[in-house]
């Protein structure tokens, strides 16, 4: 469990998460990392019912044209994302935040949903969330920018309070845009040997502790 935080405090944020669990960014598919990979981390943690991730993400140039919220944001600029799934289940969550302060939301009934919007058999649209099922914050730092996101316990379909013993499958990954054109550079906290975020074999298991 966390240590109390003041979530307008930076400062306060990463001293509670200093000693939580870090997962570093990289690009596990490729035998060298891309010229323009930025590093990053993720770290995580709960408190008070919600399930809080930060990211800390090095980029030479912070870039997004989003305009409002459920867009296509990984199309759009630079985009930090969520991918979580509790245990008892098979919906999981993909969850954006763009550095503009817009979000994506989407649920996924289970695995192969991904396949099948891929073949054109159902429909993005139908998987957007409209109604806010997390909170997040951003800021600009010198060198990149970080995000703190909380996913409460309702999200999941736990019980408020305590979620010491809990488990989940958790990725994290972002689209980091160079504003020149070029293609985005990729990178994920899980051990991708395809380039897929949404391989869930290679998801990290956790298991919130006291």
């Amino acid at each position: 469990m966390l240590a109390p935080f003041d979530k307008s405090d930076w400062g306060a944020i990463a001293a509670a998460f200093e000693s939580a669990l870090k997962l570093p960014l990289g690009q596990a598919w490729s035998p060298e990392p891309e010229k323009k990979f930025r590093p990053g981390f993720v770290g995580v943690g709960w408190r008070d019912g919600i399930f809080w991730v930060r990211a800390v993400l090095d980029d030479d140039c912070l870039t997004t044209s989003a305009t409002a919220d459920n867009q296509n944001l990984w199309t759009l600029g630079d985009v930090f994302e969520l991918f979580l799934r509790p245990m008892e289940g098979e919906v999981y969550y993909e969850l954006h935040v763009a550095p503009s302060g817009h979000r994506l939301q989407l649920r996924f009934p289970d695995a192969d949903m991904i396949n099948r919007l891929r073949e054109g058999k159902d429909r993005l649209q139908d998987l957007l969330v409209d109604e806010p099922i997390f909170t997040f914050t951003t800021r600009t730092v010198p060198g990149g920018w970080e995000i703190l996101a909380g996913v409460p316990a309702a999200t999941f379909g736990w019980p408020a309070g305590d979620l010491s013993g809990r488990e989940l499958l958790a990725s994290f990954s972002r689209y980091d845009y160079s504003g020149d054109g070029s293609a985005p550079v990729l990178s994920s906290t899980s051990a991708h040997t395809i380039m897929n975020y949404h391989r869930q074999e290679d998801w990290k298991r956790l298991t919130l502790r006291a």
